[in-house]
């Protein structure tokens, strides 16, 4: 009897990481925003340092997660970024907000490249909570960003969903 007991809770064991590993690969999203930035920037200790806000409008798509559905929502954020002697740290701090009014918090980061027009820059973004049916969101994306003329930035993301 002890040895069916040990053989149907590795069975059960199995069987529910099995499960668990599933349902996260299946919850993925893309998402794309644009956003217009408004940076102050001060020259510091050999290096340059940027501080302010990203304001944007997104579209969450190819979406098979019920509680990250896909359409419009917008974005607001808050940038810190140090860049001395060729070495980055870019944080965001962002919010967005989607069609139904339910918020996701964000924490993006990337440690290489800069700000300036034209940059390519990859980073991640962790989820670290929420409102509504985001409330216990957790999970992340890589992003890609392009800094554009006129204080624009472009970014793509590629989101998993635990």
């Amino acid at each position: 009897m002890h040895e069916l007991l040990k053989s149907t809770s590795l069975v059960l064991l199995v069987s529910l990481a099995g499960f668990s590993g599933a349902a996260t690969a299946e919850s993925t999203y893309k998402s794309r925003t644009t956003f217009k930035t408004d940076f102050q920037t001060v020259d510091w200790n050999g290096g340059k340092v940027t501080i302010g806000s990203l304001k944007g409008v997104g579209e969450v798509y190819d979406s098979n997660s019920t509680s990250m559905s896909n359409g419009p929502g917008n974005a607001n954020c808050l940038l810190k970024s140090v860049r001395i002697n060729d070495a980055s740290e870019i944080v965001s701090y962002c919010t967005f907000t989607d069609k139904d009014g339910d918020i996701t918090y964000g924490i993006s980061e990337r440690k290489i490249g800069d700000l300036a027009v034209g940059t390519v820059g990859k980073g991640k973004t962790r989820y670290v909570g929420g409102t509504g049916k985001h409330k216990n969101i957790k999970g992340g994306c890589e992003y890609q960003m392009k800094s554009m003329p006129d204080n624009w930035f472009m970014v793509e993301s590629t989101c998993t969903i635990d």
